[in-house]
């Protein structure tokens, strides 16, 4: 197989661990927020149907770029170019994919107290980052909800090494 089927491979690779990360997010939104009366599956099918397509959608924004320069460098540069881009695609995916599991996770609790998805509305904490700080720190649940977040990135982080590992190991 040549290099930049390879790197298509890593790139999808990597594409489907984002969507599962994104979707064990998605599962704590939905786990947080249960309706007293019960969960309707068939709405809760759709709308995690929804939000996979939404998820999908942030991770081919993240994957933009190294979809773009992986296949060119692999297609026209000795390997260890490919090999050093790769690195750095490793280090672009865990940065960016660490921020979207913060992000969503954080959202199933905002979601739990004002029934709304974050909006742009939220950068207004800002002015009161003091205040915003110690109450997202002094109710005990936020702690869980973080830890949920520090799990799914601990699980994250060393699938993607693997991921990253394993390509670099074929390319040569």
């Amino acid at each position: 197989m040549d290099r930049t089927a390879k790197t298509i491979g890593y790139l999808i690779a990597v594409h489907v661990l984002g969507m599962l990360a994104m979707s064990a997010c998605r599962l704590v939104l939905l786990l947080a927020n249960i309706p007293e009366a019960g969960i309707d599956w068939t709405l809760a099918g759709h709308a995690m149907f929804i939000g996979l397509k939404f998820d999908n959608l942030i991770g081919c924004y993240i994957a933009a770029l190294p979809c773009v320069v992986l296949p060119v460098l692999a297609l026209t540069c000795p390997v260890r170019v490919s090999e050093i881009a790769a690195k750095i695609s490793n280090w672009w995916f865990g940065i960016l994919y660490t921020l979207v599991i913060c992000i969503e996770v954080a959202n199933a609790r905002y979601f739990h107290f004002f029934e709304n998805h974050f909006t742009i509305g939220i950068t207004e904490w800002f002015g009161f980052a003091g205040d915003t700080a110690g109450m997202v720190t002094g109710d005990a649940t936020n702690w869980i909800f973080l830890a949920i977040a520090i799990v799914l990135i601990a699980l994250y982080i060393p699938a993607l090494k693997a991921i990253t590992r394993n390509y670099l190991l074929r390319l040569k």
